[in-house]
């Protein structure tokens, strides 16, 4: 993505605000140029070589360019490639991560400066620095390269060349030691910041009728709140909580940088380098001096690749020892003298040489001797780890056989299992029926109960009709029982002995034409 874009759509930032605002126009000024950005060629690898001919012309730039269109190479050097560098990374311009508005990105940052620290032949890492700040992410890029050269003890030294603002500060506040160029270079403002455009959900522009919408999936309710939040009902409090999360680790990374620093260093306010020396910078110094700070730093740490700069730097014709070390221990010698057609020997130093020359032959005829020792004595080795190969192998197949005949005896077990369950299965299925059966059994039982209920309600119903048929028809009538029998009192009446019994197993109508026709027949 490009750096512009990027200033454009990430909203946490370690930046000086006056860059923000003048940056903003810029960009919306020139819209239809930001494709042509990408064609731009840019530096990807940059590094201070070290150089015989003295101190002064000591150093020279050692830089690859690349199209960042299609990738090619457009030029490199070569020379020296052997010699020891010191890695020089420029952050110019407003830091974004993958590059575009400042010469690089801390992506690329990162990643050069991991390679040159996998080097042998690097000294340490220099950050030429002259910028306003930028992505508060950046620092997690050059927090891990950085940690990536210490671990290589490869020291790590930050040089401000004009301005050195919020993430520029945090920058060099991660670096060992920190240099200015000029008294009045801008140091500090330190602190985080969010700068943004937000649109409420449902607002028209006036200018389009358009009208804007955010919709969200119902368990998505946390995805951009604080924007939102903002937006919809101009409350902050979550993106100035996260804020505040960013700013305390700032102002506690470069206070344990920078001890010296108070309370007015850390909440935003920019200085001039000459009044924060020995505050948030080390002291003011030229690159070639920082150069040299390095190389320092780097033999401290007992660097070889620092130790062979500084001898280029040191060497004299006279004072070769340090750098041929070998033939000096060969030749028992603490100094050779060397005119401009070279070295000479005489003889007592031919002598030497070649004693120490026979001694070093002889050195290695024992050590050949005691390789052919060391030889044969890996054979025999092989011999025995062959024979107990041999013997593992055969344990392998006893073991094989072993966990064969537990297989079988499992896969019985196995189908044993099947056949029993299958069995349980049918006898489940029988439990169900019968089960079923019983139930049918119980719903006719029920039913037959219930009918028999209503049969003995009948027979006591009718029970109760006959008790009031059978008294005395010209009796005092009781409260309830009918005063005649339907028909009048001149009708035949139900009396007890000779006459009609009443059938409970007729009606009541059937029953009284069963009585009427009784009377008819025996009134004769």
């Amino acid at each position: 993505m490009n750096g512009l874009y990027e200033i454009l759509t990430n909203k946490q930032w370690m930046v000086n605000p006056e860059f923000v605002h003048g940056f903003r126009s810029i960009i919306q000024n020139n819209l239809n140029n930001h494709a042509s950005l990408d064609a731009e060629r840019k530096e990807i690898g940059c590094r201070v070589m070290f150089t015989r001919d003295g101190v002064s012309s000591a150093v020279k730039i050692k830089e690859e360019r690349y199209s960042a269109k299609d990738g090619s190479l457009i030029r490199s050097w070569k020379d020296n490639a052997d010699d020891p560098f010191i890695n020089v990374m420029f952050v110019d311009g407003p830091i974004t991560r993958n590059g575009g508005a400042c010469s690089y990105g801390s992506v690329q940052h990162r990643d050069m400066m991991m390679t040159a620290a996998d080097n042998a032949n690097c000294v340490g890492h220099i950050f030429h620095i002259n910028t306003p700040g930028g992505s508060a992410w950046a620092k997690n890029d050059y927090q891990q390269a950085i940690d990536y050269a210490r671990s290589k003890k490869q020291p790590v030294v930050a040089f401000i060349d004009g301005m050195c603002c919020s993430a520029g500060m945090y920058l060099a506040a991660l670096c060992d030691q920190r240099f200015y160029m000029h008294p009045e270079d801008e140091i500090g403002c330190i602190g985080v910041m969010a700068a943004f455009y937000t649109e409420k959900d449902g607002s028209t522009c006036q200018y389009s009728n358009e009208t804007y919408h955010e919709l969200y999936d119902p368990e998505s309710f946390d995805k951009n709140k604080e924007i939102r939040d903002i937006a919809n009902d101009n409350n902050d409090k979550l993106l100035v909580e996260e804020l505040a999360r960013l700013g305390v680790q700032f102002r506690k990374d470069v206070k344990a940088a920078c001890p010296n620093a108070t309370d007015e260093h850390l909440h935003g306010k920019v200085f001039a380098a000459k009044d924060v020396k020995g505050i948030l910078m080390d002291g003011q110094k030229s690159l070639g001096e920082v150069f040299n700070v390095v190389i320092d730093a780097g033999v401290r740490n007992g660097l070889q690749s620092a130790q062979n700069a500084k001898n280029m730097f040191n060497q004299k014709p006279t004072e070769m020892k340090e750098k041929f070390p070998a033939l000096f221990a060969a030749l028992a010698v603490e100094e050779m003298q060397m005119t401009e057609e070279g070295a000479f020997l005489n003889m007592g130093l031919l002598e030497t040489l070649n004693a120490s020359i026979l001694a070093k032959n002889k050195e290695a005829e024992d050590a050949q001797a005691l390789v052919a020792s060391l030889t044969t004595e890996k054979e025999n080795l092989q011999k025995s780890l062959d024979e107990k190969a041999s013997e593992i192998e055969t344990l392998n197949s006893t073991h094989a056989a072993a966990i064969e005949e537990k297989d079988n005896q499992i896969s019985a077990l196995t189908t044993e299992k099947e056949n029993l369950q299958n069995s349980l299965n049918e006898k489940s299925a029988s439990v169900d029926s019968l089960t079923a059966e019983l139930k049918g059994a119980k719903d006719s039982l029920d039913t037959a109960q219930t009918t028999i209920a209503e049969r003995d309600q009948q027979i006591t119903d009718l029970n109760a009709r006959i008790e009031e048929m059978e008294k005395e028809p010209n009796g005092a009538p009781d409260a309830g029982s009918p005063r005649d029998n339907g028909e009048g009192t001149a009708e035949s009446q139900i009396v007890v002995g000779s006459t009609y019994v009443f059938n409970p197993l007729l009606t009541y109508e059937q029953n009284m034409e069963a009585m009427k026709k009784w009377d008819k027949e025996h009134s004769k």
